[in-house]
């Protein structure tokens, strides 16, 4: 397994770790946001930047394709997270 796949996988778990885990931050008149989970949304961006940096380093300077499908994917599902953390909610 190349090193930049196991980032990846990284961030994919601390992804999943948000379905998981929460704190809720009360943000006035009995709305609350998940600070929590936009921590770990920020980390898991953090792996999928440090996996892609690695990724287009090796190879001759390309990412293998499977890598720019999942990464994208994965950023996409980092989005919805985070926007789903950062919603108010009653």
């Amino acid at each position: 397994m190349p090193p930049y796949a196991l980032q990846l996988l990284i961030a994919l778990l601390i992804v999943g770790l948000t379905l998981v885990v929460g704190y809720p931050l009360a943000i006035g008149s009995g709305r609350s946001v998940d600070a929590l989970d936009a921590v770990l949304l920020m980390f898991a961006l953090v792996n999928l930047r440090t996996a892609w940096t690695a990724a287009n380093a090796m190879n001759g300077g390309r990412a293998p394709a499977w890598f720019i499908a999942a990464g994208l994917v994965l950023a996409a599902v980092i989005t919805w997270a985070m926007v789903r953390a950062l919603t108010p909610t009653p």
